[in-house]
C-alpha cells in the first residue's frame, strides 16, 4: 500500500510528461512553450479522451487500456537518449510538489471515511462505474442528472491500482489539486518566491473536508486552470491559440462536474468571446465559437441519449413557481438572507478574503486591473445570489449548506488577483 502510493504522484508526472503531442505546439505557437504548459495540454487532452469514450458506456478497463496505448504511441515513438535527459532534468523540479503530495496524500489515507454527499451520492456512481455496471445503472441512485465525469475519474483510478482502494481515486483529486494551483504559481515573476507561494497556498487551500468524496475540489481545482489561460489570454490583448485551444479543452471537461458547472463555463466564454470580439481577433472568435458548439452539442446529444432531465424543478424537487421569483419583498427577503451567509462564507474561505485584500491594495496603489478578470469574479459573485435565489424548497436550508460549497469552487479563480498584485508590487519593488 505504502510503495503504492509513493509511486503514485511519480507516475502521474511521467505520465504528463508527454512529448509535444502532434506538433500542436508548433502549429498553435511559434514561442517556446513552458513545461507546464505541455503537462496541462497533456492532462486536459487525456481528460477529454476519457470523456468521448465514456459517453459510449466502455467497460472501464478497456478506458484504462485506451489511455495507456494513447500514451505510448504518443510518447515512446518520439524519444530518443536526448528527450529522456530532458525529461529527467524536468522531474528534479518537481520535488516538492511530491512531497507535498505525499504529506496531503497521509491526512487522506488516514481518513479513509467520506462526508455525507460523497458517500450517498459520489461513491454510489464511482462503484457503479468501478463495477461496469454501465451508465443506465446510474438511474437506480439518486440523483441520477448529476454529471458523471468526477464520480468516472474517482472509479478509473480506484480500478487502475493493483490494491483496488477507492481512495487513489480521491488521491488523483489532490494531484490534480496541486497541479493546479502549481500553474497558477508559475504565472509569479518573481523566480525566487515560487517555492514558498505553492507551498504556502498548497496548505492554506487545503482542507481534508474537500476530499471526502464531494466533486467541489476537482471543480476547484479545474477553474484554477482556466484561470492561468484567461489570465494569459488577456495579459498582452493577444489571444494566443495554445491558450485558446487549452482554455476550451479545459472549459469542456468543466461541463461535466457538477450541475452548476454549466454557469461557469458560459461565464468564461461570454467574457472572453466579448474581450476577442472587440479587439478583432477573428479566427480566435471563430475557435471559441466552434468548442463552445461541440461542447454544448456533445452534452445535448449524451442527455438525450441516456434521457436525463434537466428541468429545475426537478434539479431542486416539487412544484416550481415562476411567479414567485418576482415577488418584491421575497426578491429583498432572500436577497439579504443570501448576502449574510456571503458574509460569512467570505471570512470561512482565506483564498477569497485574500483576493479581496489584493484587489484593494492594487486600487489603492493605482495598479492597472485586467478588467475581464474583474467582470468574471463579479459574475461568479452574482451567480451566488441568482443560483440560491431561484431555490424555492427548503430555501435557508441550501443557503446555510450550500453557499460554502459553491464560493469555495470558484474562489479558485480569485487566485489570479493575488498573482496579478505580486507580479505588478514585486516588480516594481525589485527595480
Amino acid at each position: 500500500e505504502l510503495l503504492n502510493i509513493i509511486f503514485f504522484p511519480i507516475l502521474l508526472v511521467l505520465f504528463l510528461n508527454n512529448h509535444y503531442l502532434f506538433g500542436l505546439e508548433k502549429y498553435l505557437t511559434n514561442k517556446k512553450i513552458e513545461l507546464f504548459d505541455i503537462y496541462i495540454l497533456n492532462l486536459f487532452i487525456i481528460l477529454n479522451i476519457i470523456l468521448i469514450l465514456s459517453i459510449f458506456d466502455i467497460l472501464l478497463i478497456n478506458i484504462i487500456y485506451s489511455v495507456l496505448i494513447f500514451f505510448i504511441i504518443s510518447n515512446f515513438s518520439n524519444w530518443n537518449i536526448k528527450i529522456i535527459k530532458i525529461n529527467l532534468k524536468r522531474f528534479s523540479k518537481y520535488i516538492f510538489f511530491i512531497i507535498i503530495f505525499y504529506i496531503l496524500s497521509a491526512l487522506i489515507v488516514s481518513n479513509p471515511d467520506l462526508d455525507w454527499d460523497g458517500k450517498f451520492h459520489w461513491y454510489k456512481r464511482a462503484l457503479s462505474f468501478y463495477q461496469d455496471m454501465g451508465y443506465e445503472n446510474l438511474k437506480n441512485l439518486p440523483k441520477y442528472e448529476y454529471p458523471h465525469f468526477g464520480s468516472l475519474l474517482w472509479a478509473i483510478f480506484w480500478k487502475a491500482n493493483s490494491l483496488g482502494y477507492e481512495y487513489f481515486g480521491r488521491l488523483f483529486y489532490l494531484f490534480i489539486y496541486l497541479l493546479s494551483i502549481h500553474s497558477i504559481i508559475e504565472l509569479v515573476q518573481n523566480q525566487k518566491i515560487k517555492i514558498y507561494l505553492f507551498i504556502a497556498f498548497a496548505i492554506i487551500c487545503f482542507d481534508i473536508n474537500h476530499f471526502l468524496g464531494n466533486q467541489d475540489i476537482l471543480l476547484f481545482s479545474l477553474i484554477i486552470f482556466i484561470a492561468r489561460y484567461t489570465y494569459l489570454i488577456l495579459l498582452k490583448k493577444k489571444a494566443n491559440l495554445y491558450y485558446i485551444f487549452k482554455f476550451i479543452l479545459i472549459n469542456n471537461i468543466i461541463f461535466w462536474v457538477k450541475y452548476e458547472s454549466f454557469v461557469y463555463v458560459l461565464i468564461f466564454y461570454f467574457v472572453i468571446l466579448i474581450s476577442v470580439y472587440l479587439s478583432r481577433q477573428n479566427k480566435s472568435l471563430i475557435i471559441l465559437l466552434s468548442g463552445l458548439a461541440f461542447s454544448l452539442i456533445f452534452k445535448a446529444v449524451f442527455q438525450y441519449m441516456y434521457k436525463i432531465n434537466i428541468d429545475p424543478s426537478f434539479q431542486f424537487s416539487g412544484n416550481y413557481s415562476f411567479i414567485e421569483l418576482f415577488n418584491f419583498q421575497n426578491f429583498i427577503t432572500k436577497n439579504f438572507f443570501i448576502f449574510k451567509y456571503y458574509i460569512f462564507s467570505l471570512f470561512k474561505n482565506p483564498i477569497l478574503f485574500l483576493s479581496y485584500l489584493a484587489l484593494l491594495m492594487m486600487f489603492l496603489n493605482k495598479n492597472k486591473l485586467i478588467k475581464e478578470n474583474v467582470i468574471i469574479f463579479l459574475l461568479f459573485t452574482l451567480s451566488t445570489f441568482f443560483i440560491f435565489y431561484i431555490i424555492q424548497k427548503d430555501f435557508q436550508w441550501h443557503v446555510i449548506n450550500g453557499i460554502d460549497r459553491y464560493m469555495f469552487q470558484y474562489s479558485g479563480f480569485s487566485l489570479v488577483f493575488i498573482i496579478d498584485y505580486l507580479n505588478k508590487n514585486l516588480k516594481s519593488n525589485e527595480s
